[in-house]
């Protein structure tokens, strides 16, 4: 089991590696939305009532909404299986090997016996934390993506933007986490761990980039498209609770505000030097509970 475990976790990590390398260099292409650019290049469109007008705008803001949600959910659950998932379980086995004797044997924080994989610990960790790792940076890349330089380097810049924000808070790099104080040696732990984070966001870019190029907005002969959003909901429900609970909240606003403020919300954009200067001064706020994570972490002897 243990053999077959180590096989197949680095067998998707050489495809999640694939992945970057054909993909690497794609940005996110939002698809025209066809009848949107019609009526702006036609003028205002006449409805029958105020009513009519407001069904169209949901409509359209509901299509733009499921597009990004499934951009999000595929690049999550290509992430989750490619990077963060075997990469955490291989990690976790080449530690094992590093460690001394006595930690053979023993739990870690997550229950799970170090030097003794199986099947039912790979499952959680798959479900318990690459998942959710997945999740959480394909949501992040959106939001950031504009911020971040074009080319191969986003991807690798979201993993270690996201490793020095929440690395140490969270995890993986968690400097109260037990496992260090059990696992050897600390200063290969963090490498590893860096590494991972910056392959992860890597495929996480090269993963929506690409799946964004093939995915129209919300069409009824467009369903297949979506498939990737109801895998997501299936496999993590979750997800599928938060972009549902995302729907509601939209079609509210949407069903609240006049629709002249709709419009002129719809155009709103932060200049790109806001977004570049808030990402570095977050990154300086967060660089020292980072650092001091590290050394705690590189200092120990179990």
């Amino acid at each position: 089991m243990t053999a077959a475990i180590v096989v197949g976790c680095s067998l998707l990590l050489f495809l999640g590696l694939l992945v970057v390398i054909v993909w690497g260099n794609r940005r996110i292409r939002v698809p025209v939305d066809e009848a949107s650019s019609r009526d702006q290049r036609e003028g205002s469109v006449q409805y029958t009532d105020q009513r009519e007008a407001r069904t169209e705008a949901k409509l359209r803001a509901l299509r733009r909404y499921f597009w990004w949600a499934n951009v999000v959910t595929f690049s999550a659950l290509v992430s989750a299986v490619l990077a963060a998932w075997p990469g955490g379980r291989l990690i976790m086995r080449i530690l094992a090997h590093t460690s001394p004797d006595s930690a053979q044997g023993r739990l870690t924080e997550a229950q799970a016996n170090i030097g003794f994989p199986t099947l039912e610990g790979s499952m959680a960790l798959l479900f318990f934390g690459g998942l959710p790792a997945g999740y959480f940076a394909a949501l992040l890349y959106v939001v950031l993506r504009r911020w971040l330089p074009t080319g191969r380097l986003a991807g690798p810049l979201l993993g270690a933007v996201l490793l020095l924000w929440f690395g140490a808070l969270l995890d993986p790099l968690r400097a109260d986490n037990i496992d260090f104080s059990i696992v050897e040696p600390g200063w290969l732990a963090v490498a590893l761990f860096g590494g991972l984070a910056v392959l992860h966001g890597a495929v996480v870019a090269a993963a929506a980039g690409w799946w964004s190029g093939r995915v129209p907005l919300w069409r009824d002969e467009s369903f297949r498209y979506y498939t990737p959003l109801l895998i997501g909901a299936v496999v993590f429900p979750p997800a599928g609770v938060a972009v549902g609970i995302g729907a509601l909240l939209l079609l509210i606003w949407m069903s609240t505000f006049p629709l002249s403020f709709l419009r002129a919300a719809h155009s709103w954009r932060i200049p790109a030097w806001v977004g570049t200067a808030v990402v570095v001064l977050a990154s300086a706020a967060a660089l020292p509970v980072f650092v001091t994570a590290v050394i705690s972490i590189t200092s120990r002897t179990s």
